[in-house]
């Protein structure tokens, strides 16, 4: 091969192992990204400002409506009282502030030595020097009048004065005093000076001093009053618009304040907003990055480079989404429950069947999701239909996880009744967890298309297996179990015209599936590969010694050579007649290698006694290829291995235990295993598995009395 074509060997397979998975996971995210974008785009709303809605309008999220909480803090704060403090020792402090106004004018009265008959002048000094002296008293500020009465008094009503008046500030301002209340306090007290004792000019003279004198003991706090609004204000809840509450009701008015709300919850947003496409975007990345986490986790348990496994299951996995979209439509009509026949459990039924059980689960999960946000398109409230993606989520479940056991066509058939119960009784607890009214038509039909979902699941998961086993070339259980039915042709070719071959192939199949599952390989294949891996030998049935029923040996009348030709054909004649028969690649392999590039040593040997000259060992060997897959290493060794005991005579466990480690180790030097992914820990407990299957075979065998007898007269 030269560099050039080396070079594109190399380029072909880069692009096919890396470039091509990478082109396939892109497909797969676009398609889904276009399938659900629909339900987050802006939905164009048939409202205007009053006029009556036509149909109910939820909200699609949970905001916070910051103006009617604004308001509503306004309304608590102006409802809160305001705080007011009473300052008990107040009428105290006034009466002492009288003591001091009443002492200043006798300390005055008798510096001036003021009397009755004072001129103006000498008046007016002493009215000067008492403002002067209680000029950091803003209470005292009395009218001259006032004063010139106080001056003239003699000293026994100037102190009657200054009792009278300091009880009466005592007795009212005993009581809270608030600034509503002062002026009837003050005139009250005014009111309650004795007329008897004073005389009029000086009952007016006490008048301006009680009013100046008593004030209001129980004020205003404003910093307490501040303080409690505000604590009030911060008591009050957010008021919120929960994500699917209505909005507008259908029938209603359309008011400002609704208007309000729908663009507070972007219903009425006329600017493009980029986030809910970036937000699918991510959404729609993680989706994707699940299916490649997933898919490289198959392939590395199978150890498959091919991609048609990649090519099918983002086929399932598209469809499938697909199929729910246009499912999606069906709630724009007016049957009740319609969207519920939705064949949601056919993909995991498929991949069950196709792939593994895993990956069944994990799709059943991810195309819950993706239905949620599509089926999240018919519905106001919100971008996910949660009912939807439940209602989903568990119908899949049943489609991947109830299918056990053999999956034959019966008992997926049986499996859509299981799956069509889960969908009803899924649907029951939605309607339950809903508190939906149970009505006998719409709740029959509604569980009824549940019902046939569930069939209809299986009905297209039958009718699909068909077309991706031939079209992807993929060898499922299902496909094994009825290619190992008795009643194939080709096997029934084999018991008819080759039994010991038959015969020989079954104890093949037995030894070969136990020890595969003892590595986990593919137990199932290998058995059904086993009972065709020598089908070639229906050709000349009679040159192989299984088949010699009359004892007569066919080769004890021919060359070595041409028994060489006779006995190395049959691998590759098996490989043609399956390939005549349609049968699937992984079987057609396993025929072909089963002998790999082993040496005929029978015949080699007898070549070598009746030629005078050398033989070279290639030309007694099978042409290979050698085995590829564990399958086939299996095969090799247990096709081997039970001709090998058959042909012992009188077997024992140690024989046969000798025997299998013989030929074990013969393959392993050989090299027969050096293009197998297959490691030696591996070959040791298929070796171990082979060996105690045959102790189970050619276990010891007890002699009965009869027998004892008999070979007592022999």
């Amino acid at each position: 091969m030269t560099t050039t074509q080396t070079f594109k060997t190399k380029l072909k397979k880069f692009l096919v192992k890396y470039i091509a998975e990478w082109v396939i996971y892109a497909i797969v995210g676009l398609v889904l990204y276009v399938l659900m974008v629909g339900s987050v785009m802006p939905k164009n709303l048939d409202v205007h400002l009053h006029e009556i809605a036509q149909e109910d309008i939820q909200s699609p999220i949970d905001a916070v409506d910051t103006q009617a909480t604004l308001q509503k803090k306004q309304e608590v704060m102006s409802a809160t009282p305001s705080a007011y403090v009473y300052n008990n020792n107040l009428g105290l402090i006034q009466v002492e502030k009288v003591g001091d106004l009443f002492d200043t004018i006798s300390s005055v009265k008798k510096e001036d030595k003021i009397t009755g008959n004072a001129s103006s002048q000498e008046l007016s000094g002493a009215i000067k020097k008492i403002n002067d002296k209680l000029s950091e008293s803003p209470d005292s500020r009395l009218s001259d009048q006032t004063l010139t009465t106080l001056l003239t008094a003699s000293d026994g009503n100037l102190s009657i004065a200054e009792d009278i008046t300091s009880t009466s500030i005592y007795e009212a301002m005993n009581d809270k005093v608030g600034w509503n209340d002062l002026q009837r306090v003050q005139t009250k007290a005014s009111a309650a000076l004795p007329s008897s004792v004073l005389n009029d000019q000086m009952r007016k003279a006490l008048n301006e001093v009680l009013r100046s004198y008593i004030t209001a003991n129980y004020t205003f706090d404003a910093q307490a009053t501040r303080q409690n609004k505000q604590d009030a204000a911060n008591k009050v809840e957010n008021v919120e618009i929960h994500q699917g509450e209505v909005i507008v009701r259908r029938g209603e008015l359309v008011t400002n304040d609704m208007i309000r709300q729908l663009k507070l919850v972007g219903l009425m947003d006329e600017h493009f907003n980029i986030f809910p496409y970036i937000g699918l975007f991510l959404f729609t990345l993680f989706i994707t990055t699940v299916f490649w986490i997933e898919f490289l986790r198959f392939k590395s348990n199978r150890g498959e480079p091919s991609l048609k496994y990649l090519y099918m299951y983002a086929l399932i996995f598209i469809g499938m989404a697909v199929i729910i979209k246009i499912c999606s439509y069906l709630r724009l009509t007016d049957v009740e429950g319609l969207s519920y026949v939705i064949p949601i459990a056919m993909a995991p039924l498929l991949i069950r069947m196709l792939l593994n059980e895993r990956m069944s689960v994990v799709t059943s999960v991810l195309l819950s999701l993706v239905g949620s946000v599509i089926f999240g398109i018919n519905t106001k409230a919100a971008i996910f239909d949660a009912p939807m993606s439940i209602y989903m989520l568990f119908s899949s479940f049943a489609g991947g996880l109830i299918l056990r056991g053999t999956q034959d066509r019966p008992r997926i058939i049986q499996t859509g009744g299981f799956i069509a119960l889960v969908n009803v009784l899924i649907v029951l607890c939605l309607m339950m967890f809903q508190n939906t009214p149970f009505y006998l038509v719409s709740t029959s039909m509604t569980l009824g298309f549940a019902f046939l979902s569930g069939f209809l699941s299986v009905i297209l998961a039958s009718g699909l297996m068909p077309l991706f086993e031939s079209g992807f070339g993929i060898l499922s259980p299902m496909k094994l179990i009825e290619l190992s039915n008795p009643n194939q042709p080709l096997l029934r070719k084999i018991l008819l015209e080759a039994p010991g071959t038959y015969h020989h192939s079954v104890m093949v199949a037995n030894l070969a599936e136990r020890a595969c599952e003892v590595i986990g390989a593919n137990g199932l294949l290998a058995r059904v590969a086993a009972y065709y891996h020598d089908v070639g030998k229906t050709k000349r049935p009679r040159f192989f010694v299984e088949n010699q029923m009359d004892g007569v040996n066919p080769h004890e009348k021919i060359s070595p050579q041409l028994s060489r030709t006779v006995i190395i054909s049959h691998p590759y004649d098996g490989a043609d007649i399956l390939r005549e028969y349609r049968m699937p690649k992984e079987i057609i392999d396993i025929a072909e290698q089963h002998h790999g590039t082993t040496l005929l040593k029978y015949f080699y040997v007898k070549a070598q006694e009746q030629s005078k000259q050398p033989i070279p060992e290639s030309e007694f060997r099978y042409p290979g290829p050698k085995v590829q897959t564990k399958e086939a290493a299996v095969v090799e060794l247990a096709d081997s291995i039970e001709a090998a005991v058959r042909s012992m005579k009188k077997p024992t466990p140690v024989k046969v235990e000798n025997l299998v480690k013989s030929i074990f180790n013969d393959r392993l030097s050989d090299g027969q295993f050096d293009e197998c992914d297959i490691t030696l820990s591996e070959l040791k407990k298929v070796e171990k598995s082979i060996d105690e299957t045959l102790r189970g075979v050619f276990h010891a065998r007890i002699e009965y009395p009869r027998e004892l007898k008999m070979k007592k007269v022999n």
